[in-house]
């Protein structure tokens, strides 16, 4: 390779830093692009695993984005109305509660359309929308918490490897995969674990109002998966419908007519950072893996 071809491949590289630079800077709550005039319907996508800060990775919904989006969009005069569609088994407790917060507390209405999967955690934040439409091919329910340790104490044994902690409390190791949960350690987990899970329960009670069937909503307490019909008869939507269907009632509810129905997407697409991020997803989830320590929290999935 001569000198000239170096200087040009050193040229195109910085180029492509500096367009994912500011692709990664851009403004994630500007609202109404592209909008001439009138009243629009705010469109919010939570896509993929909840987790709870920004991510290069696509297949995460970021609860911080999505929080802003949503905080944006009550204090836009262009935003009447929110349409939050969803398409997310879950993830973090946390991210889970603080987007089910955000659109509780939104003064304007707001509408959750539920696509391909919406469970668990992402049940959990659409579950404070005003009206809810599920996909007739919707899965959804799964309403439980889970904490997962993995045990390596017997492979240790067969490689001839042991972890020796030292520590200053007998519970500091809590969930260390180098050997099994003690009875106690059981417990105090499971305390945790339902208290979280109580929390889950407390919001869709108050987020579904009195829409709620008492009977199925317990049952689908023991965090079996629901179709659409079952969601329906259960409570937890309120109409089965497509994503046309779900707009216009954003729409009603916003006051706009449906001949004047506009969209106006409130989370901006990354563009290159996002097409560069699908060739990293692999490795980047691998990589996160191997270094999130083994008590990483209580996840809704």
């Amino acid at each position: 390779m001569n000198f000239k071809s170096s200087i040009l491949i050193l040229l195109a590289i910085l180029a492509i830093g500096i367009v994912v630079l500011s692709f990664a800077s851009a403004d994630y709550s500007k609202l109404g692009s592209g909008l001439i005039d009138g009243k629009c319907i705010g469109v919010i996508k939570l896509e993929g695993e909840i987790v709870s800060s920004s991510s290069l990775v696509s297949t995460e919904a970021s609860a911080q984005e999505i929080v802003e989006a949503i905080e944006s969009a009550g204090k836009s005069s262009e935003v009447a109305g929110v349409l939050l569609e969803v398409d997310s088994g879950g993830g973090s407790a946390v991210a889970s509660k603080e987007i089910y917060d955000a659109l509780a507390s939104l003064e304007k209405p707001s509408v959750a359309y539920l696509r391909e999967i919406a469970a668990s955690g992402g049940y959990y934040a659409a579950s404070a929308a005003d009206y809810v439409v599920a996909n007739p091919n919707t899965i959804t329910g799964s309403i439980g918490a889970r904490a997962t340790v993995i045990n390596y104490e017997e492979l240790f044994s067969k490689l001839g490897l042991r972890q020796e902690n030292l520590k200053t409390g007998e519970l500091k190791d809590i969930g260390e995969g180098h050997r099994n949960l003690t009875q106690k350690e059981r417990e105090i987990l499971g305390t945790l674990l339902n208290e979280t899970f109580e929390n889950f329960r407390s919001d869709l009670e108050k987020g579904r109002g009195g829409k709620l069937d008492k009977a199925l909503f317990e049952q689908a307490l023991d965090a079996r998966i629901l179709s659409a019909k079952q969601a329906l008869q259960a409570g937890l939507v309120d109409e089965i419908g497509g994503r046309k269907q779900a707009l216009k009632k954003a729409a009603s509810l916003s006051g706009i007519s449906l001949e004047e129905i506009r969209e106006c997407e409130l989370i901006e697409e990354g563009g290159l950072l996002d097409l560069l991020s699908l060739f990293s997803a692999s490795l980047a989830k691998n990589i996160a893996v191997a270094l999130k320590q083994q008590n990483s929290g209580v996840q809704f999935r």
